[in-house]
């Protein structure tokens, strides 16, 4: 546990926390959370800036705008950065024909993207919590007495009677690498299940290269959602935590409530 430790033996994370798809929108099938969880982001900014630099590219990386080869170029040196530093990915991810929104939620999507963060976080964190986490979020737009930021560190928190989540804070995407590596790791693996599920009806070649490429660097064979048999899947787990990817299984949830 985190309390009664010296101050100089607790262990920090920054967690950059990305989401992809709306609520109420029927285009849309699916939701998604992304989090990646570093410890010393300083060392990732510093490897994105010369990559930058080499390619002299300013524009912010998105996996939306995956469409031209310098983005491409620029996507793939990136994400070598982040297969070789000690950070993790995990993603949760809703489909939203499984999940009815209007029973549990009211069709309240802040209280969606509120619930599942923490959902996810505690994913990340475990049983027994060994970090304090501060969390940055891309910034997603609520209204006024809409305090999300405090919601979500107040249940965390309550969650594991602990200090385990310092603070969170939304932040524009443009101004924070680490978030973008967010955006283009969730894009892709959601790109990814689209596909699977036949939802792309006309793939974006470089989108398409860049998922292939991911594949390769994974050791991938077809899909994240397809075991070594073939079979789908609602989970994906990279060697060493470094990549996680959940469909959320709302009936697995249920049961847990009922027992």
């Amino acid at each position: 546990m985190l309390t009664n430790k010296h101050f100089k033996d607790i262990k920090t994370a920054f967690c950059f926390l990305d989401e992809t798809g709306l609520i109420h929108s029927e285009r849309d099938k699916f939701f998604a959370l992304g989090i990646i969880k570093c410890g010393n982001p300083e060392k990732i900014y510093n490897k994105i800036r010369k990559i930058r630099q080499e390619y002299n590219y300013n524009e912010e990386l998105k996996w939306a705008n995956l469409n031209r080869k310098i983005r491409f170029d620029v996507a793939r040196e990136i994400f070598n950065i982040f297969l070789s530093e000690d950070v993790q990915f995990n993603c949760i991810i809703l489909n939203k024909d499984e999940l009815d929104f209007e029973k549990y939620y009211n069709n309240d999507l802040y209280k969606v993207y509120g619930n599942f963060t923490v959902t996810l976080l505690k994913l990340i964190i475990g049983k027994d919590p060994e970090e304090v986490l501060i969390v940055l979020a891309d910034d997603y737009f609520t209204p006024d007495g809409t305090d999300i930021e405090v919601v979500i560190k107040k249940f965390t928190n309550d969650h594991y009677k602990n200090f385990v989540v310092a603070g969170v804070c939304q932040i524009n995407s443009k101004f924070s690498d680490v978030l973008q590596v967010t955006d283009l790791i969730l894009g892709a693996i959601l790109y990814d299940l689209k596909k699977q599920r036949g939802l792309i009806q006309k793939q974006n070649a470089y989108k398409r290269k860049f998922l292939n490429f991911i594949y390769q660097k994974l050791k991938i064979r077809k899909s994240f959602f397809k075991n070594i048999f073939g079979f789908d899947t609602r989970n994906y787990v990279l060697s060493g935590d470094k990549i996680r990817a959940t469909i959320f299984d709302c009936k697995r949830s249920k049961r847990k409530m009922e027992d």
